[in-house]
C-alpha cells in the first residue's frame, strides 16, 4: 500500500460526468457533460509506499531527450497499446520549469479506470507527498489533456520539495508564492484552508499552487490552457503569482537570512527605531545586546496598525523577541531606554 495521505491530492473529479452518465439510462444522452475538477468525497483507494512498484505496471528509470534521468512506470495494458508513452512523458516533464526534484519523482501512467482504482473514484490523478509519486492519466480523456493533469500533479511535487517554514509547503504553497498571495493572512481570516481536501477543497492554497504551476507551464510551452475549474475562480493567478511560482521553482527559498543593526542611546535618549522590509511570511526573531549596566526594552511593531507584535523589557544585557510575519510587508524594531545608556546591537533573522 502506498501512503497517499487520505486528505491529500485526489484530483480532477468526474463526479458530474459520472452522475450524468448514470442517469442517462433510458433517457436522452446528456449534452456537453461538465467535468467537475477536484474530488472531495472519494479518498485515495490505495496507500503508496515509497519505492514500491504498483502491481500491473512496468518501467523504471528512463532518460529523456535532454539527458535527464527520471522514473516512469506505465500500466501494462496502456504500454502494450502505446509503447512510446513513457518516452513522450519523460521528454514532456523535462520541458516543465523544474529543479532537481525531478529525479526523486515516481510517475505512474494509467488508464482512467486504473487511476480510479488507485486514486479514488472520479479522480484523474493524485500525488503522494510521502512516496513522491504521481498516479495520473497516460492518455487524454474526455477533452482533458493528460499532460495538464500530470503538470498539476507535478506542481504538488514541486511544493513538496520546497521549504516554507513554519508551514508545510505542500499544503500552503512554496514561500514566495504563498507570501505574494497572502496565504497566512487569508488563512487567519477564514478565506483559505491549507490542506483541506474535502469541503473547502476549492479554497485550498496547496491546490491553487499546483494549478498556478500548471498555467505557468502551459503558457511557457504555448499549449492550450486547461480551463480553471479545480479551485475557486477568485484564485486565478495574475502575473505576479506566476512570477512568484517561477522563482519558487528556479531559486527556492531555503532558510532565514540574518542582518545586524547598530545604534546608541544617550542618557537623555528615549529610544531608536529601525524599519525593515518583510516581503516574505514566516518566523522572524530579533535579539538585542545592550551594555550590562543598562536596561533597554525591545519591541517589534506593525507600523501600519501601530500594534506591537512582540515586546520584552526583561532585565539582562541580551534579550530576544520572536514573531510571525503574516502579511505585514514592513515592520519596525524599537529599542527603548529604561535606564542607562550606551551602544547596542540588534540581530535580525527573517524569511
Amino acid at each position: 500500500m502506498l501512503d497517499f495521505r487520505p486528505v491529500r491530492r485526489a484530483l480532477l473529479s468526474l463526479a458530474v460526468l459520472v452522475s450524468a452518465l448514470a442517469g442517462s439510462a433510458g433517457a436522452a444522452a446528456p449534452v456537453s457533460p461538465t467535468l467537475a475538477f477536484g474530488s472531495r468525497s472519494d479518498r485515495p483507494a490505495i496507500a503508496i509506499q515509497a519505492g514500491q512498484l504498483l502491481p500491473g505496471f512496468s518501467g523504471g528509470p528512463i532518460t529523456a531527450a535532454d539527458g535527464e534521468a527520471l522514473t516512469i512506470y506505465t500500466q501494462e495494458e496502456l504500454l502494450a497499446a502505446d509503447p512510446g508513452v513513457q518516452q513522450r512523458f519523460a521528454d514532456y516533464l523535462t520541458t516543465l520549469l523544474h529543479g532537481p526534484e525531478l529525479a526523486s519523482l515516481n510517475l505512474y501512467l494509467a488508464t482512467v479506470d486504473r487511476v480510479h482504482e488507485i486514486c479514488g473514484g472520479g479522480a484523474l490523478g493524485c500525488y503522494s507527498p510521502k512516496a513522491k509519486a504521481i498516479v495520473a492519466l497516460g492518455q487524454d480523456y474526455g477533452g482533458i489533456a493528460a499532460t495538464s493533469v500530470v503538470t498539476h500533479e507535478y506542481g504538488h511535487h514541486v511544493a513538496n520539495s520546497r521549504v516554507n517554514d513554519p508551514w508545510p509547503a505542500v499544503d500552503w504553497g512554496a514561500k514566495r508564492w504563498a507570501s505574494y498571495v497572502n496565504v497566512c493572512r487569508r488563512e487567519h481570516g477564514g478565506e483559505l484552508f491549507p490542506g483541506d481536501e474535502s469541503s473547502n477543497y476549492e479554497l485550498n492554497p496547496g491546490e491553487d499552487f499546483a494549478e498556478t504551476y500548471r498555467v505557468l507551464n502551459e503558457r511557457r510551452l504555448g499549449l492550450p490552457e486547461m480551463a480553471w475549474q479545480v479551485v475557486d475562480p477568485s484564485l486565478y493567478p495574475d502575473q505576479g503569482a506566476l512570477d512568484a511560482v517561477a522563482q519558487d521553482v528556479t531559486t527556492p527559498w531555503t532558510a532565514n537570512r540574518s542582518s545586524t543593526l547598530q545604534g546608541s542611546l544617550t542618557a537623555r535618549g528615549t529610544g531608536r527605531g529601525f524599519r525593515i522590509q518583510t516581503p516574505l511570511d514566516g518566523s522572524l526573531s530579533v535579539s538585542l545586546k545592550a551594555p550590562t549596566s543598562s536596561r533597554f526594552a525591545l519591541r517589534v511593531v506593525d507600523p501600519a496598525s501601530g500594534k506591537p507584535l512582540g515586546v520584552t523589557a526583561a532585565a539582562g544585557a541580551v534579550k530576544s523577541v520572536s514573531v510571525q510575519v503574516c502579511g505585514q510587508r514592513l515592520l519596525q524594531i524599537q529599542v527603548k531606554r529604561v535606564r542607562g545608556a550606551g551602544p547596542f546591537t540588534v540581530s535580525v533573522s527573517q524569511p
